[in-house]
């Protein structure tokens, strides 16, 4: 059991190590540029409305700025979070397809219990590797909600 729980860990090591760099890469390419647009956005709020206008005008204005930054912010979180339980659902249902595959008379019989962990294993596999096969789409996703939610980023005026 210990084997197998060490070929979990690395696999599930694996698939962190990809959802990580993914994520650095998208906050690299695209949160950076948008929060950089968003400082920028609320500077030229107060050189329009900063010496005339009223605090409210400034502070609606700078709110716009910030909008469509955290908005990508959140669609990040809420896709990894997606990601993350999907394959926890995927492992937890191998988990239980193998825990109903054991039978009383199994517990002693060491070659029936390590088919099931290899059974189990076999599906813990399967679930990485689909979501392996996510990662893609899934940046997909991200990065087109931000071009949607950067393209928002009007909020400047006054």
């Amino acid at each position: 059991m210990a084997d197998l729980q060490s070929k979990v860990t690395q696999l599930t090591s694996q698939i962190e190590g990809q959802l990580t760099t993914m994520v650095d890469e998208i906050e690299k390419q695209k949160l950076r540029p948008m929060g950089r647009n968003m400082h920028s956005c609320i500077v030229s709020c107060y050189d329009k409305i900063g010496k005339s206008g009223r605090k409210e005008q400034i502070e609606q204005c700078a709110q716009n700025c910030q909008m469509p930054y955290q908005q990508a912010g959140q669609v990040t979180q809420q896709e990894i979070g997606n990601f993350q339980n999907r394959l926890q659902n995927g492992m937890m249902q191998c988990q239980n397809d193998a825990q109903a595959m054991v039978t009383p008379d199994m517990q002693g019989d060491e070659k029936k219990m390590r088919q099931v962990e290899n059974n189990l294993f076999k599906c813990i596999e399967g679930a990485v590797g689909k979501s392996k096969a996510e990662l893609g789409p899934m940046r997909q996703r991200i990065e087109s909600r931000m071009v949607v939610a950067g393209g928002r980023n009007g909020g400047g005026g006054g």
